[in-house]
């Protein structure tokens, strides 16, 4: 099974447990997503991996149209019920692949993508279509994990990651995103902020709904290792807020 099959079928099945997971539903990033969006009106905006909607919803309080993007049609139904639960109009959902956006270029004067890259097999492919479908002095406001910098506790984490999510591509390093940042031609890139989210690993392996064999092998790297950021009970994923115009 390729990587995009293996998250059509990972987030199919658990896209119900993401409408109201705290985390998604109620970060802290959403308030910061809010206070940049609110500086200066946006026509159009696109979130790229929509999920559960919870990014595209923000958005539709400030933004005119909004179109709520995802690879899995499970993850677009349960959306589209909670937008018209909340009774919001203004956004339009639609099957996509991240990495071959079907826009026209320099569509959008606002582009946003939360806590999903992690799960893009060619992530230079995506952050390339980001650039083109955005308009001249266009925004990009991209959230996601990220790893240390040192490769071995970068390799144990995304080693995690994929035992936890068998969908899960890479979680980069802050250098690893700025190099990659920097090389796509964007007129501005801001670490706009870096923050630790406390997850409870049993909630969190049970909203992946990880099998019991993986979650053992989980358990046994956790007790090989000495570090700060995870125990048997608590994993502390590190995120950043990229805030970058065209």
């Amino acid at each position: 099974m390729d990587k995009k099959s293996q998250v059509v079928q990972q987030f199919n099945q658990s896209a119900e447990s993401y409408l109201t997971s705290q985390v998604h539903a109620k970060g802290i990033d959403l308030h910061w997503l809010k206070d940049l969006i609110v500086e200066s009106p946006h026509e159009r905006a696109l979130d790229i991996a929509t999920g559960a909607g919870h990014t595209a919803f923000v958005l539709s309080e400030f933004v005119k149209n909004v179109i709520a993007l995802d690879l899995t049609p499970n993850m677009l139904q349960v959306a589209s019920v909670e937008a018209d639960r909340r009774n919001i109009t203004n956004i339009s959902f639609v099957l996509g692949d991240a990495e071959a956006l079907p826009f026209i270029n320099s569509y959008f004067d606002l582009v946003t993508c939360r806590i999903a890259s992690h799960h893009f097999p060619h992530i230079k492919k995506a952050i390339k279509e980001m650039v083109r479908v955005l308009c001249k002095q266009g925004l990009l406001i991209l959230i996601d994990n990220f790893v240390p910098s040192d490769p071995e506790s970068a390799q144990l984490m995304n080693s995690i990651e994929k035992l936890r999510d068998p969908s899960h591509v890479e979680c980069l390093s802050i250098e690893q995103w700025q190099q990659l940042l920097n090389e796509s031609g964007f007129s501005e890139i801001n670490c706009y902020r870096t923050w630790t989210t406390q997850m409870n690993i049993p909630e969190w392996l049970d909203r992946a709904k990880t099998s019991t064999e993986n979650r053992q092998k989980i358990f046994e790297l956790i007790d090989k290792t000495e570090t700060q950021w995870i125990d048997q009970q608590m994993i502390h994923l590190q995120k950043v807020m990229w805030v970058c115009r065209k």
